[in-house]
């Protein structure tokens, strides 16, 4: 307007001094039909100003708008990244000590078996002892015993002592329980890796959640160091069970962190409505991907 405003009173007064020449007299109806005319363009030209004006004003907010909303998306990310990070830490501690205090009860169990075999075989030494002293005075009354009967004319006695013994067995070493007590930390160990993995695929594939239902970049053009690392069930389609698999990458203009999901071209087959291509890269929807993809078939 500033620049505007003086060019449209030096075109007023140029048509005022125009028509005064021409001899049309202010107040005369082919002055007002020229002025008229004038302030129509003047109007126009005021009008078309201030819709550029607004549009400018619009497109600048806008700009301003995704940007502050690219910095949140991106300090969320960068937040849920360290907390999927001291999650994953805190799991692995847990599984270590878990390991630690199932190897920890399996040396109490060998120990508490070994104990159980020494007293065994002190047992057993006691009874042969017993055994041998019970054989000994056999041997020294068995010569009374004759002599007795003997001087009184009675029978002569059989001599009596245990010779069983007291029947202690050693215990032998419980192979099958150790086999299972393997096992069962085998189990054990299973289980928490699959409960780490479940952790870490329902972080990230929850990101769109938080993010209010964004894109996610997944596209294989845009990544390296690609690595397979499993293959989960999806959805069934034309009734066929499919599969998607799982990999581990980096970007390729990223800050070198290794991540972990889809790619877009493999959710493509099964789901096109959870991938979007903008600027020529593939997004996936991962709100749709845990929806549609991943649920029970």
């Amino acid at each position: 307007m500033d620049r505007m405003n003086p060019q449209l009173a030096r075109e007023r007064g140029n048509i005022e001094q125009r028509l005064a020449d021409q001899g049309i007299r202010y107040g005369s109806q082919a002055y007002a039909s020229a002025m008229d005319d004038y302030n129509r363009q003047s109007n126009d030209a005021r009008f078309g100003a201030i819709s550029q004006a607004g549009s400018e004003q619009q497109r600048m907010m806008d700009m301003a708008a995704q940007r502050a909303g690219f910095q949140n998306q991106a300090q969320q990310q960068t937040y849920d990244q360290a907390m999927g990070r001291g999650s994953f830490a805190n799991q692995a501690a847990g599984q270590q000590f878990q390991q630690n205090a199932a190897l920890g009860t399996f040396e109490n169990a060998g120990l508490a078996q070994q104990l159980q075999q020494e007293q065994a075989g002190f047992n057993a030494q006691n009874a042969q002892r017993s055994q041998y002293m019970g054989e000994q005075y056999a041997q020294r009354n068995q010569p009374l015993n004759e002599i007795t009967a003997l001087m009184s004319g009675s029978q002569v006695k059989d001599p009596n002592f245990n010779a069983g013994g007291s029947g202690a067995q050693i215990p032998t070493t419980d192979y099958a329980g150790i086999v299972n007590q393997n096992f069962q930390n085998q189990m054990g160990i299973y289980g928490s890796q699959m409960q780490n993995w479940n952790s870490t695929m329902g972080g990230l594939l929850g990101l769109g959640g938080k993010l209010g239902g964004a894109a996610i970049m997944s596209d294989r053009r845009v990544k390296k160091d690609v690595d397979r690392i499993g293959t989960v069930f999806a959805a069934s389609v034309d009734g066929e069970r499919k599969k998607l698999p799982i990999y581990e990458w980096e970007y390729k203009n990223g800050d070198g962190e290794r991540r972990v999901g889809p790619m877009a071209q493999d959710v493509e087959k099964i789901d096109r409505g959870a991938v979007t291509e903008r600027q020529g890269v593939k997004h996936i929807y991962p709100e749709r991907v845990m929806g549609s993809i991943l649920r029970a078939a």
